[in-house]
């Protein structure tokens, strides 16, 4: 799946890049404020890290934004460690609304994978693994600093459907269907080219 996922962006990409000229394309990469995380991490004597990682590609009525997120959390307890790690894509399809020079509204959804692992020492000692997929209607906000800067904000209703397949107390096999919901609000700076 997340092939696909791939082959789906890079044929969205090429056929956008190659006919710039003709319709105007406007691309970037952005960045999400993570400060919550870290902060956490060194209050709790664990180490984290992370990122969230945009590409914005826009034309003066439609946004298409893929997104690569991934986080890694870990905390040793005595001599063991436990771990969590996540990989997400997904890519942002949106219409866009010129409010005035300096500011831009958006609305529409984001489509995606997400992979994970995590090892949890009170669980089991092996490790879980889990696959979902992602869907989730969005509206932001974007202000323009600059012609090649902006700040802005996005809220998600994301809406999350996977497996995760793992081990029980006595080591048996199990897989366990997850269904999940929730209003994931995002800051974030782009920079465009």
């Amino acid at each position: 799946m997340i092939k696909n996922m791939w082959c789906l962006f890079v044929i969205v990409f090429s056929i956008l890049t190659a006919s710039e000229q003709k319709i105007g394309i406007k691309t970037g990469i952005g960045f999400e404020f993570q400060t919550i995380g870290p902060l956490f991490a060194a209050l709790s004597n664990s180490s984290s890290s992370g990122g969230s990682l945009y590409l914005p590609m826009q034309t003066d009525k439609y946004m298409i934004e893929p997104n690569l997120y991934y986080n890694y959390q870990s905390k040793e307890v005595g001599n063991l460690e436990e771990y969590e790690s996540n990989f997400m894509f997904n890519i942002g399809l949106f219409s866009i609304k010129y409010r005035s020079d300096k500011l831009k509204t958006y609305s529409g959804f984001r489509l995606g994978m997400a992979i994970g692992k995590e090892k949890t020492l009170y669980i089991s000692s092996n490790e879980q693994k889990t696959k979902a997929f992602l869907f989730g209607p969005s509206v932001g906000a974007e202000f323009f600093m600059s012609d090649y800067l902006s700040f802005g904000g996005e809220c998600t209703l994301r809406v999350i459907k996977g497996e995760k397949e793992g081990y029980d107390y006595q080591g048996n096999n199990e897989t366990e269907k997850e269904s999940v919901s929730m209003l994931t609000p995002t800051l974030m700076i782009r920079f465009y080219f």
